[in-house]
Order: structure tokens, then sequence, then C-alpha cells
């Protein structure tokens, strides 16, 4: 049985042999530091019915390829090229997720649409999601990330895209890429193999137009009146977001429920853009009913305060686009801000972060930084907490505005998600 037959029977795959539930397949996969191959004994004991290896093991139901990565991205690259009419992916900074599931939403109401689940974007994540959720449908949308140098490059060897999205160009991995202009050149590569198509890209960063192929059609978004389609105004009301757009020269005004940060914003305009560009219908009335992804802007309602959950992930330009949709929204009581380190800063580390308190101490009444370690001393004019209980108690003890926002690995992220402010 091959892998393709095993996805058709309806077999779920598995990378970690902890997750593996009864019948499941296991994927062995060789990491630099783990090899999957050492938990075979693990994932059968558990019920896997089939492992996917490229060692010669002596077990029964083994399915053995000669590379067990190559081998789940060829073969799920091959499954949707073949069977989806149309294949989009989407990559950039910030901001890919929000845009996937706008994407998702809208075309959903004339089309059949598969995108890849949650945030699995990576080589990895990407196929296990093609072998457990695809199922032939009219669109595939791949969120693409970007961890390390030429990773979009790879992943385009393998997926045929008619469209890719660049959703914008900040400093999220520069550590190791060490300029912006390095990650525009990375961000661009999703379009290294596409001998025609459009790219939708974000006009805001000029430089990335000087990476894109010049076979392809470009649509441009963002801020910049430069581009086809401008982020022009937008207010809260209530708990709705009202947005002025101008779109290929046209005003287009629109009311979202729920409150949608300007970043949101600029990803809406992305994927509204594209449907207007190749003629998909859209219904302002379905718009205004997207869902946006959680712990991105989400308001959360306590008894003594409101909190904006944006804790899913953070970079410096992530930071601003958010202050600057706190600034929008209106209130009398007092703005206090609770983040933590921005990861992934390497030697610019210091810089981002005199940056981001700078730009916070315009908008916030309070300012709290979670440093475990006590490595951002050099922070003037902030209050300083070393541990999440003391953001628990921040948050039970504070009346007003609330705005969270820090990496993942800092913890709040994971705090936030399991509800432990309550």
């Amino acid at each position: 049985m091959n892998l393709i037959e095993l996805k058709n029977k309806k077999y779920f795959f598995q990378t970690n042999s902890k997750d593996i539930k009864k019948d499941d397949v296991f994927i062995a996969l060789k990491g630099e530091k783990n090899d999957g191959h050492n938990y075979l004994n693990d994932a059968f004991q558990r019920g896997a019915s089939f492992a996917v290896v490229e060692k010669d093991i002596p077990f029964k139901n083994i399915l053995k390829v000669d590379n067990v990565l190559i081998h789940i991205l060829k073969e799920t690259s091959k499954l949707v090229n073949n069977n989806s009419k149309l294949k989009i992916g989407i990559t950039g900074s910030t901001g890919k997720t929000t845009t996937k599931e706008c994407l998702h939403q809208i075309l959903s109401n004339t089309l059949s649409i598969f995108s890849t689940h949650e945030n699995y974007n990576t080589e990895i994540g990407i196929p296990l999601s093609i072998l457990n959720y695809y199922n032939n449908e009219d669109v595939a949308i791949l969120e693409m990330g970007l961890q390390k140098k030429d990773d979009l490059k790879f992943l385009s060897n393998f997926y045929d895209l008619d469209v890719a999205f660049i959703t914008n160009i900040g400093t999220s991995h520069i550590e190791f890429l060490e300029s912006k202009e390095n990650i525009a050149y990375q961000k661009s590569l999703i379009t290294k193999n596409m001998k025609k198509g459009l790219v939708v890209l974000n006009g805001d960063y000029e430089k990335l137009l000087d990476f894109i192929p010049k076979n392809l059609n470009i649509i441009k978004f963002g801020k910049k009146d430069s581009n086809d389609s401008v982020l022009k105004d937008f207010e809260y009301l209530e708990n709705k977001t009202k947005v002025l757009y101008k779109i290929f020269g046209k005003d287009v005004f629109l009311t979202l429920n729920n409150i949608w940060s300007e970043g949101q914003l600029i990803d809406l305009l992305a994927v509204i853009s594209f449907c207007i560009f190749i003629q998909i219908p859209i219904d302002p009335y379905f718009i205004s009913n997207i869902e946006l992804p959680s712990s991105r802007f989400e308001i959360i309602k306590t008894d003594n305060c409101t909190i904006i959950n944006d804790s899913y992930n953070a970079s410096f330009e992530s930071f601003k686009s958010g202050f600057e949709s706190i600034k929008k929204y209106t209130s009398k009581d007092k703005k206090i801000l609770i983040m933590s380190e921005i990861k992934e800063s390497g030697e610019y580390s210091k810089e981002i972060h005199i940056k981001t308190i700078k730009l916070a101490q315009n908008i916030f009444n309070e300012i709290y930084f979670l440093d475990p370690e006590n490595k951002f001393n050099y922070l003037n004019n902030i209050n300083f907490i070393r541990n999440i209980e003391e953001v628990k108690e921040l948050i039970n003890n504070t009346k007003g505005i609330i705005y969270i926002k820090g990496s993942n690995s800092t913890g709040l992220y994971k705090f936030m998600k399991e509800r432990s402010y309550l």
C-alpha cells in the first residue's frame, strides 16, 4: 500500500509518536535533533497501523521510501497539482493566517476550498495537512512560512502555484537573514518556479518588486497611494469596524463585524483586490461576517477590563500596526500594554525594543514588560514583571483596556490560549 492509498482509506497521519491514536499512520521523519525511527516502538504501542520510514526496520506494516520528507512532499504536491484548478500560496512576515482565513471564507461562497490546517506552514506541516484534510477541492490555499534561508525556494520546487500572496515585509527573522532586503528576497522565492500567474503583494516595501519575475501579473496593496489598492481610513463604532478602501481607483466602504486591527484590514484588502481582479463575486454581507483567527486582536470582555489579545506572535511592524489600531479604539478608560520580548531580532534586538517602547509611550497610560531573565533593564519608564502569575494578577486587578502582545515562546500566547487569566 502506498502513501496516497493510505490517505484514500482515511487513515490519519502523525509525525509525533505521542500524538498517535489507534490506526494512525506514523511518519518517521529524520531531523537535525530527533530521528522518528527511534520512536517506532512507541508509535506502534500507541496503536499505529502503519509507519513510513527510510531505514531498514524489522517491523510489519512498513512503507519504506528513499527519503521520508521528500517522499511526502512529492506525493502530496502531485495530488494537489493534478486535482486543484487554482493553487494559491501565501507568505509574509505577518498576516499569513489571517489572509488565508479571509480567502477561504470568501471563496467558499462559490467554490470548494482546501486550506492548510491552522499554522501548518512548513515543509512538514504542509504535506501533513494535505494528507489529513485535502479532498481534491477546486482551490488549494497553502500558507508557506519561512524558518531558514531558502525555505520558500525549496517549497516552490513542489507546489505549482497559480497565485502567490506576499502579505508584507517586516523584521521577523532578521536575526538570521540580517536585513529587510534579504527578507524581501527570501519571501519573493515563493514565485521562483511560477511560469505564469499572479502575485498579490504589499507594495509599501517597494524593493520587493525588484525580486518578482517580470512574466507575472502583479497587484499591489497597502497604505501608500502608489498601490493599486489602498487602506485609506478606518474607525471603530461599538463592536464594528468601518473601513474605507480605494480599490483599483474606486472608493469602497465596508462595515465589518467585530474589531479589526490595521494589519487585518490590510490583509482583507489583499483578498478583496484579488477577488475583484479575477472576477469572483463578493457579497459585502458575507465579508462583514468573516471570523478572524483567535489571538489576533481578539476582544475579550471581563468583569473589570477589556482585553485585546494579540498574543499570537510579535515583530516591530506588528506592534506598530497594533498600536495604530489601539489609537483608533476610543475610550475614556486607561490603556495598558502588557508585552514580552520580540524574538528573532538578533543584533537588532536593543534597537527594536527601544523603538517599540517609544511608540507605546505615546499611546498607553501604563506599560508592563514580561522579563523573567532581567534582560531588558535598559528600557526606561516602564514597569517590569517577572512571571506569568504576575500577568494574571495584573489582569485581575486592573480596570481599563489591556493590550497583550509578545513572541510565542515567551509564554503570553499559551497563557491566553489556556484562558489562564480567568
